[in-house]
């Protein structure tokens, strides 16, 4: 039985993480007053770390790995309206209680919040995919190890099942067969 914190369960926490990254960013920017320009930005922030994932599995798959624009497009415009609502949703909450000014351009505390965000979730990506490897390799190598100790000549068997009934050879052949 599984630990309450077992690896697979913190590298999944990591990965929630991950994707819970960039809401998260655009809940900072709602709050910040930031420009709306810093949504398409962690949009394609989004979109970037996604393509290094996709690298990175490749890699570990051993398969090249296809870098085509067209499945990135749809992929942008997608994460784009979800973050883009999620923003305006936001700011209607935030006029209920005080007067919103969003900031004309990008500015510093706008690059602060995109190389943290995407940082923080390549972090916690690649953190998480250590994790599983980790422990993928050792359930194969035990899986492995029980393929090889199990055969013909292990002698886990005494009997033989022959259309679903078990007959022990130990016994008598005209004995009633134990199921």
């Amino acid at each position: 039985m599984p630990s309450a914190t077992s690896p697979l369960q913190t590298a999944l926490t990591l990965r929630l993480a991950g994707l819970l990254a960039f809401p998260f960013g655009v809940f900072l920017v709602a709050v910040m007053q930031r420009s709306p320009l810093m949504v398409a930005v962690l949009a394609a922030g989004m979109i970037g770390v996604s393509l290094v994932e996709r690298l990175r599995l490749a890699s570990l798959a051993g398969a090249p790995a296809p870098v085509a624009l067209a499945p990135l497009l749809p992929g942008f415009a997608v994460r784009l309206g979800g973050l883009a609502g999620l923003f305006i949703i936001l700011l209607g909450i935030l006029a209920l209680f005080r007067d919103t000014s969003l900031a004309r351009g990008l500015g510093l505390e706008d690059a602060a919040i995109f190389f943290g965000i995407s940082g923080f979730a390549l972090a916690v990506n690649a953190i998480s995919a250590r994790i599983a490897t980790t422990e993928m390799s050792g359930v194969l190598s035990s899986l492995n190890a029980s393929f090889r100790n199990s055969g013909p000549a292990s002698g886990i068997a005494d009997g033989e099942i022959i259309e679903g009934e078990f007959y022990d050879p130990e016994t008598d052949p005209n004995s009633p067969p134990r199921r």
